[in-house]
């Protein structure tokens, strides 16, 4: 059973190691997790899986008008639940609330379900950086302009 969405602190940074791990073929470390939700700048957003374990998690960074998805991990099983479009909306919601303007991404160009989901949150692609994810695999720049 999963929960509600939560704040990430710099205490959860092993959570997200863990997930991270479970997640992705290069994964971050604790100490990137711990680094980056000790910056006032980051939010961090999660929805437990269990008492140890996230089932996902999302960090957005903020720069003036600006944020930008930094990294958003579903736990293998906990795909096809609605967990990583909860997080989204949370996380464009928390960034309205701040004022701002445009909303920045990027995805692996295979990665076929990430950049579905970013579709139906309104993302559309503004560029590519090529070789980004290694030889052969770009990463696709995404945007959200979001309301005034």
């Amino acid at each position: 059973m999963t929960g509600p969405v939560i704040i990430l602190r710099p205490g959860d940074s092993e959570r997200l190691a863990r997930l991270h791990v479970r997640a992705f073929a290069n994964p971050w470390s604790r100490a990137d997790f711990e680094a980056l939700l000790e910056t006032p700048s980051t939010l961090g957003l999660g929805i437990e899986e269990n008492d140890s374990d996230l089932a996902a998690a999302c960090l957005v960074q903020f720069a003036a008008d600006t944020a930008e998805i930094l990294t958003l991990a579903t736990a293998p099983g906990q795909g096809r639940k609605g967990l990583a479009s909860t997080l989204m909306e949370c996380a464009i919601r928390r960034a309205g609330e701040r004022g701002i303007a445009r909303f920045l991404l990027d995805v692996a160009e295979g990665n076929d379900a990430a950049r579905a989901l970013y579709r139906r949150h309104g993302f559309v692609e503004d560029g590519r950086r090529r070789g980004y994810y290694g030889p052969g695999r770009d990463a696709l720049l995404l945007s959200r302009t979001l309301p005034a």
